[in-house]
């Protein structure tokens, strides 16, 4: 008997034919992550070991934060990673799928130790997206590999979704603005030193130089094998992923041309790994779109959980005697 050829997702229009043949369908019959879990297990055979998958669905900018899903990396994603991880005890070597904008770089750290404990060598992959602690995360790996289409982002810290280098920034300009033109230019930063406090410079330059030093070190323990040859490559990749002033803002795109010149172990993927890498993120994808999973981990070998999250809209009674304007 020959094996079934698997229906492939290589572009986003194959996702919505498949849809709409589902609503022509009686009764349709359909495990979602049936369909995933063929996608990751071609890609371990292009491979040759394991992959494991987190995934979040990312939400649209119009989303407001009080209404914002829990999709950042926090520290229960270490429930999810150990179980990723006990999946796949016996393996020496490691790929991990990451779909991510990033989270806390403390989890971040507990995580990278619990995958550097387990395994010899972690490759990530990264279809889409990986920014902020995501781009950590894949900076502690021995390689990284971009689809054409994928990004990293700048690992700059945010306090309160802002990031940490413009609050200091307002700070420095508030001073300097007192300095040079005296108490009247205070009414004008009223507003800032009100907002903030003080004690906030101090946990702006803490959490900048942990994000620095923790990537220093992976860099330097992992991707380049403890080579003391390479520290100043290090501190000069470490230097760009964490400019702000280059930057200018928090979710810029750092895509494989702009960070090919730093010298790191980041390919691009080629040929059938490319198509596959694509194809997980359609399916990804479209199972966030089509349920109330906002957060996913999965392997080839039937595990897959994950988090859900719904947005109740209360509705406002309707009031009588106003006009639409």
């Amino acid at each position: 008997m020959g094996q079934t050829t698997r229906r492939k997702f290589t572009r986003v229009s194959d996702w919505h034919d498949f849809l709409n043949e589902l609503k022509q369908t009686e009764n349709p019959q359909i495990n979602l992550y049936n369909l995933r879990q063929a996608c990751y297990k071609e890609i371990e055979r292009q491979r040759e070991r394991p992959l494991l998958v987190y995934a979040v669905k990312f939400p649209p900018p119009s989303v407001q934060p009080q209404f914002s899903p829990p999709i950042s990396i926090d520290l229960e994603d270490i429930d999810g990673f150990t179980d990723l991880v006990d999946s796949v005890s016996d393996a020496d070597k490691v790929d991990i799928l990451v779909h991510s904008p990033g989270g806390s770089p403390e989890a971040t750290e507990r995580i990278v130790s619990l995958l550097r404990t387990s395994f010899e060598n972690v490759s990530f992959l990264i279809p889409h997206s990986a920014y902020s602690a995501a781009t950590m995360l894949a900076l502690s790996g021995d390689e990284i590999i971009l689809h054409p289409g994928a990004s990293l982002g700048p690992i700059d810290p945010q306090i309160n979704g802002i990031p940490a280098r413009a609050l200091k920034r307002g700070f420095e300009k508030a001073k300097k603005a007192l300095k040079d033109e005296g108490p009247e230019a205070l009414p004008a930063y009223v507003p800032l030193i009100e907002k903030y406090s003080l004690e906030l410079l101090e946990i702006c330059e803490d959490y900048e130089q942990l994000s620095q030093e923790l990537v220093t070190t992976w860099l330097s323990e992992y991707m380049f094998g403890g080579d003391v040859s390479k520290h100043q490559q290090i501190q000069e990749a470490v230097s760009f992923f964490s400019d702000y002033d280059t930057h200018r803002t928090h979710s810029r795109a750092l895509t494989f041309n702009k960070v090919a010149p730093l010298g790191l172990n980041i390919k691009l993927a080629e040929n059938d790994l490319r198509s596959l890498m694509r194809e997980a993120h359609i399916l990804l994808n479209g199972f966030f779109d089509l349920t109330i999973f906002v957060k996913v981990f999965e392997n080839s070998d039937g595990l897959s959980w994950g988090k859900q999250f719904q947005t109740v809209v209360q509705q406002i009674p309707p009031q009588t005697g106003l006009r639409p304007q």
